[in-house]
């Protein structure tokens, strides 16, 4: 079998989790067939037994290449984002949802203008329809995201009587694969941290926030929280891996209101640290295993209730490290299941500092939960959690519905209605030209010009607003002919 992996993200010697998980794929599907990964940029990682190649992000040519050579194929859902062509390939198609990119950009976009987040929510809700009807399979990471999208795969006709007979609970369409680990223990190569860093001594107690700052987590509580801790434990050092992704991923808001609030409460670069490098792969160790203990915190939001196990976490476990996490995500289950070490309420500083001075002022606790860590770590290992992907792949099958052969019209006419409504939101804010005269002596100045133009002002208004609602008129639907129902 010829298997091909299609990677939306960097694969390489620093990559973030996306990376980290097809990686992993191709390392583990070698064993079952003949395996290529490719990505949007070169990987400059030696490849044991797989090829890597590189395709140019949109343009289908260079993705065509490497799909003439499959026999069946696995991408991350977001690359039918850029590559709509994937929906119509003949091959059997697993797509992975691991990362709910919809209810990320929620978060992300928190703080865009609204027609911004309309805009992209609109054009994410798109985006998982497409990937509901191409894929032949689906790869989650939680029973709880695998609830999500089965009430999705409902709406979208998929969960149909002959698939239910065959497979009541279905877990031939949509399986769990969780992020995995490494079975290889840890080893430490060369300091990191400790001597390294200035400021950060060998028996310091040292804090470590193992993995990006995105918008949707919440280093701000954890900043907070740190003068408390430091009135038991004054020698408290905490280290944020806050290096800018690898990847064509947009500047993200927290870093730097995490960095202002640690200046304003006098913590940075004497308590709270910055480490400025996105880690490489293979170094990852280094850091965590210098830790007392680790941190993940998030805020309240949809991306947390059905985010995957992040890998940030599963990185505590495979170091033996005990974790503080924030409630109500499938990692706090995990915490408090298997005794891992706290979970605070999000956003709530004063029980994240009783909870930190708590794990720091006990040792034994902290040795208890670090056994426990490394106990659970191999339930997670990359072999194991891919099985439902290996069975897909090596005995492949379509489900999809069959498209209509204008189905490729379909999609740009698809995309195409897309552009109509962002062009109609632009026309419904602009076409009236009646913005607030500014205040002061510019102000009557510009009341003066107005009223001076008055009738052009009046005749551009008339032609704007027959203009928009000309639009209006063209983005309605024609009723289809007879002739279309019998083609469709």
């Amino acid at each position: 079998m010829r298997i091909l992996i299609i990677s939306h993200d960097v694969v390489g010697r620093r990559m973030a989790g996306p990376g980290i998980r097809a990686w992993h794929m191709a390392r583990v599907l070698a064993s079952h067939g003949t395996t290529t990964l490719v990505a949007p940029q070169p990987i400059d990682l030696s490849t044991p037994g797989f090829v890597a190649g590189d395709y140019t992000w949109g343009q289908a040519a260079s993705l065509a290449r490497w799909l003439s050579a499959a026999d069946v194929v696995v991408a991350n859902g977001f690359v039918l984002a850029a590559h709509p062509e994937l929906a119509s390939i003949p091959q059997p198609l697993a797509l992975d949802l691991y990362d709910p990119v919809l209810l990320e950009n929620l978060e992300q976009m928190r703080t865009a203008a609204p027609e911004a987040r309309i805009s992209q929510a609109s054009a994410d809700r798109q985006l998982l329809a497409r990937q509901l009807a191409a894929g032949d399979f689906f790869l989650c990471a939680t029973e709880r995201q695998r609830d999500l999208y089965l009430g999705a795969l409902m709406l979208a006709g998929r969960l149909t009587p002959a698939l239910t007979d065959a497979d009541p609970l279905v877990r031939t369409l949509i399986d769990v694969a969780p992020f995995g680990l490494d079975p290889t223990p840890p080893q430490q190569q060369a300091p990191a941290l400790r001597g390294v860093l200035p400021g950060i001594g060998n028996t310091d107690p040292l804090l470590l926030w193992t993995g990006g700052l995105w918008d949707w987590l919440d280093p701000l509580t954890l900043i907070a929280a740190l003068p408390a801790v430091r009135t038991h434990h004054p020698n408290v050092r905490l280290v944020f891996l806050a290096g800018r992704h690898p990847g064509n991923v947009p500047d993200m808001r927290v870093p730097n209101e995490a960095r202002a609030l640690a200046e304003a409460h006098g913590l940075l670069n004497t308590h709270v640290f910055f480490y400025e490098e996105w880690v490489p792969y293979e170094r990852r160790a280094d850091f965590l295993l210098e830790a007392t203990l680790a941190v993940s915190l998030h805020r309240n939001h949809l991306e947390t209730a059905y985010a995957a196990v992040r890998s940030r976490f599963l990185d505590h476990l495979w170091a033996g490290l005990p974790s503080l996490v924030s409630d109500g995500d499938a990692a706090a289950a995990l915490v408090r299941a298997h005794s891992l070490g706290a979970v605070v309420p999000p956003g709530n500083s004063e029980a994240t500092a009783e909870a930190l001075t708590g794990l720091l002022e006990d040792a034994g606790y902290r040795a208890e939960c670090a056994a426990h860590a490394r106990a659970l770590a191999p339930e997670f290992a990359w072999e194991r959690v891919l099985t439902p992907l290996v069975q897909f792949c090596t005995n492949p099958r379509r489900t999809r519905p069959a498209q209509p052969k204008n189905g490729l019209v379909l999609q740009r006419r698809e995309r195409l209605n897309e552009q109509q409504r962002d062009l109609i939101r632009q026309l419904e804010t602009s076409w009236r030209l009646d913005a607030p005269a500014a205040p002061g002596p510019r102000g009557l100045a510009q009341q003066l010009v107005r009223r001076l133009l008055a009738p052009v002002f009046a005749q551009q208004r008339a032609f704007n607003a027959a203009a928009l609602k000309l639009v209006y008129m063209l983005s309605e639907p024609p009723e289809p002919s007879d002739t279309e129902h019998n083609q469709a």
